[in-house]
């Protein structure tokens, strides 16, 4: 198993060049032939967060205590743009060994680095969201806050942990179509569920908060606002991140066992 780790890190470390030019490259053929370009990347995490934000402010008239100076539109696109991010690995990152099949086969490139490319090419995207959040944080003249400076470190740790995901789920859905299936249909609820739209920690039954403390989207959710809208530090407060460091551990786990025991097999099945 360390083995399995230790090729992974040194795969990625060997191709490290041809990681960022092919996330680049792969955002550029999802865009080419557009008038607008690279807005088509922004376009879409825009207009549902503007949609959301009128249906449940101005329409449902949803009413937020949120902490001082914070507006219910910045709370809700730092929510939705992390899941925007994950959204894309839980179901196409499941699925990035089908997606690119040529490199698979023909050019027999190491697996991990497909999972790390199609992750760098998604947080180049939530990057560029988080810049547009800004502006709105501007405009509603939200604070700015030395809380701000943690954001590096977890757009970090959110990489690695759905490339993670992207290693673990890749191979069984190369092998069973099932399960991917599965990955795309439960991946609706899971946005519902796991605090997009909702704060967790006013949640008044116990044992839902447990176990959404265990879901790594939630973390994720949570720990971006507490950098833009709460206003603290997320590794002072151990309850938040100790559940996630047990899930991540065992996805890791999980990730290295089904490489050393799937990844050779997955040209031949794809």
């Amino acid at each position: 198993m360390f083995q399995t780790l230790r090729s992974i890190i040194g795969d990625n470390w060997s191709y490290r060049g041809q990681i960022w030019y092919l996330a680049i490259t792969d955002l550029k053929k999802s865009i080419h032939g557009t008038w607008l370009g690279w807005i088509w990347l922004l376009a879409k995490p825009i207009v549902y967060v503007c949609a959301f934000w009128f249906t449940l402010e101005i329409g449902l008239r949803v009413n937020k205590d949120l902490a001082d100076g914070v507006s219910y539109v910045v709370w809700l696109a730092a929510g939705f743009f992390v899941w925007n991010y994950v959204s894309t690995m839980i179901s196409s990152g499941s699925n990035v060994y089908r997606r690119y099949s040529y490199l698979v086969t023909k050019l027999q490139f190491p697996l991990p680095v497909i999972s790390n490319f199609f992750s760098v090419a998604q947080v180049i995207i939530f990057v560029l969201t988080l810049g547009i959040l800004s502006i709105a944080m501007v405009f509603t003249r939200t604070p700015f806050s030395i809380y701000l400076l943690q954001i590096p470190i977890l757009i970090v740790v959110m990489h690695v942990t759905f490339t993670v995901w992207s290693l673990l789920a890749s191979p069984l859905s190369a092998i069973s179509k099932d399960f991917h299936n599965l990955v795309k249909v439960m991946s609706v609820p899971l946005m519902w569920l796991s605090g997009v739209f909702f704060d967790v920690s006013r949640i008044n039954v116990p044992w839902v908060r447990i176990v959404l403390a265990f879901n790594p989207v939630t973390f994720f959710i949570q720990a971006f606002r507490a950098a833009i809208c709460d206003r603290y530090w997320v590794w002072a407060h151990p309850g938040l991140y100790a559940p996630f460091l047990a899930i991540f551990i065992v996805m890791l786990l999980l990730a290295l066992r089904i490489q050393s025991r799937l990844g050779k097999e997955t040209a031949d099945v794809i």
